[in-house]
């Protein structure tokens, strides 16, 4: 069993097995998505233990850790149970058909400026009307060669160019904005950092200075 996620070869019982390490998982199974651009996209369902509460961004911030970006699943679904076979295999290709409803999600307008600036270059890179503050970029059919194109739209507004990574980090509108509101505040901090470095000391502490 082997999907191809734009070229890239990925086995789904590796990223299972990726999972069943996680603390709460019971169950794994990761299977393909069909995607505009990619041919098939990677998305995982996982069972929680009894009593654990299982974290979609935890699950696949801890996948990142250990694999290359192309092996996480954009997705993660939280499911009562993972449909087999008579002999217990995992029905891996009735997955992404049951579970449609769950990686449907409904539109929600962007929330502030960060949000809208985030979702406007999600919608333009797409060529879509509309993105919603949670609408996954890469399900929406986006790859990495886009996520680098909103990045470089953003950065005219930004100010500096955020890392390549960072839209596959925080693939919805509402999760990357908080990224770049952190981010924004980390730039600015080393500018003027920057900026004091220059100055003389004496003129540095009248900047500095309470008033």
């Amino acid at each position: 069993e082997i999907i191809n996620r734009g070229g890239e070869k990925i086995s789904p019982r590796e990223v299972d097995e990726a999972l069943l390490e996680q603390p709460g998982v019971a169950q794994a199974a990761a299977f393909a998505l069909r995607h505009a651009t990619l041919g098939e996209d990677l998305a995982a369902a996982v069972v929680a233990r009894p009593e654990a509460s299982l974290d979609e961004f935890e699950l696949r911030e801890a996948l990142a850790r250990r694999f290359p970006r192309f092996k996480v699943p954009s997705r993660i679904v939280v499911v009562h149970e993972i449909p087999k076979g008579p002999t217990g295999k995992v029905q891996r290709l009735s997955l992404g058909i049951q579970l449609a409803a769950a990686l449907a999600i409904a539109y929600e307008a962007p929330q502030g400026g960060m949000e809208t600036l985030v979702a406007t270059a999600f919608a333009e890179v797409l060529r879509q009307p509309r993105v919603g503050r949670h609408d996954n970029f890469f399900l929406a059919g986006g790859d990495s060669v886009r996520a680098v194109q909103v990045l470089v739209r953003l950065e005219a507004e930004l100010g500096f160019l955020p890392p390549p990574t960072t839209v596959f980090r925080r693939p919805t509108p509402a999760s990357l904005a908080r990224e770049l509101d952190r981010m924004c505040e980390a730039h600015e901090l080393a500018t003027l950092a920057s900026a004091l470095d220059d100055l003389p000391l004496a003129e540095a502490r009248k900047l500095l200075a309470p008033k």
